[in-house]
C-alpha cells in the first residue's frame, strides 16, 4: 500500500489500458477518480475499484469539453484535499484510411480525442497537483507517436502532438515539483487492438511482425510502466517512455 493517502484522477478509465491502470493505482493504495465518457463501463470500473478497498471517484463526460474536466478535477480536490497523480488514457482510433480520403470530420475527432483532451487534462490538473505539493502526470500517446505508420497519419499527428505537449509542459513545471511524462505502448490487448486485428487481420499481422519481442502486450505492462514513472522515477520528466516490445528501437 504505497500510495496510500494519495490520490489519482485517470482519464479514459473505464476499460483498456486507463482501467488497468486505475486498478493498479487502488492495488497500491490510492484513492482513484475515474473520467470516461460511458456511463455504464463507468459504474461497472467504479465499482472494480472500491473492491480493491479504497475511495472511488466517476465522472462522466468528455475529455474534449473542458468545463466538464474542469469541474471534475475540481470536484476530486474537494472530495479528497487534493491531487498527486494523474494518467490521461482518453484516446481514439483512425481507421485504416489514406490521408488524402480520410475525412475533416475524423481528423477533427482525432485531434480532439487525443491532443485537445490532453491538453485540457494537465491544464487542470497541473494546478491541483502544484497546490498538493506536487507530484507527476503520466499521459498516454503511442507508438505511433515517435514512428508514424502509413494510413494512419492523423492518429500519428495527434500522439505526436501529446509527446509535444508533454515535454513542454515538463519543461513549465519542473520548479514546481511537477514532472510531466508519456508512455508510448506498441500493440496492446484492449478494445482498440482487438477492434483493430478483427477488421484488419493481415495489418495486425504486419504489425506484430514489427515488434521484436514477437507478440502483443499486456494491459497491465502499460500499467506499471505508468506506475514507474508516476511513483517512482522522480529524476524523470519530459521522457517519451516505449512500451512496445522493441518496435521503436530501429
Amino acid at each position: 500500500m504505497t500510495l496510500h493517502g494519495k490520490n489519482v484522477f485517470v482519464t479514459g478509465a473505464n476499460s483498456g489500458i486507463g482501467l488497468a491502470t486505475a486498478l493498479r493505482f487502488a492495488r497500491e493504495g490510492a484513492n482513484v477518480a475515474i473520467f470516461s465518457r460511458r456511463a455504464g463501463p463507468n459504474a461497472e470500473a467504479h465499482a472494480l475499484l472500491e473492491a480493491e478497498g479504497v475511495s472511488a471517484l466517476s465522472f462522466e463526460g468528455d475529455v474534449a469539453d473542458e468545463a466538464a474536466v474542469r469541474d471534475a478535477v475540481a470536484a476530486t480536490v474537494k472530495a479528497w484535499g487534493g491531487l498527486h497523480y494523474a494518467f490521461n488514457a482518453a484516446g481514439a482510433a483512425q481507421s485504416v484510411t489514406p490521408l488524402t480520403e480520410l475525412s475533416l470530420q475524423e481528423y477533427d475527432t482525432l485531434m480532439s480525442a487525443n491532443a485537445r483532451g490532453t491538453f485540457l487534462s494537465m491544464k487542470h490538473q497541473i494546478p491541483a497537483i502544484r497546490a498538493s505539493g506536487g507530484g507527476a502526470i503520466c499521459n498516454c500517446a503511442s507508438a505511433a507517436g515517435l514512428i508514424p505508420s502509413a494510413l494512419q497519419v492523423a492518429y500519428a499527428a495527434a500522439k505526436f502532438a501529446v509527446v509535444g505537449m508533454t515535454r513542454g509542459a515538463a519543461l513549465e513545471c519542473a520548479k514546481d515539483g511537477v514532472r510531466v511524462n508519456v508512455v508510448c505502448p506498441g500493440a496492446t490487448t484492449g478494445e482498440m487492438w482487438v477492434r483493430f486485428a478483427s477488421q484488419h487481420p493481415e495489418r495486425a499481422t504486419m504489425a506484430l511482425a514489427k515488434h521484436p519481442m514477437n507478440r502483443v502486450g499486456e494491459k497491465e505492462e502499460v500499467a506499471a510502466a505508468v506506475l514507474f514513472l508516476c511513483r517512482d522515477a522522480t529524476f524523470t520528466t519530459g521522457h517519451a517512455f516505449p512500451v512496445d516490445g522493441g518496435r521503436t528501437t530501429g
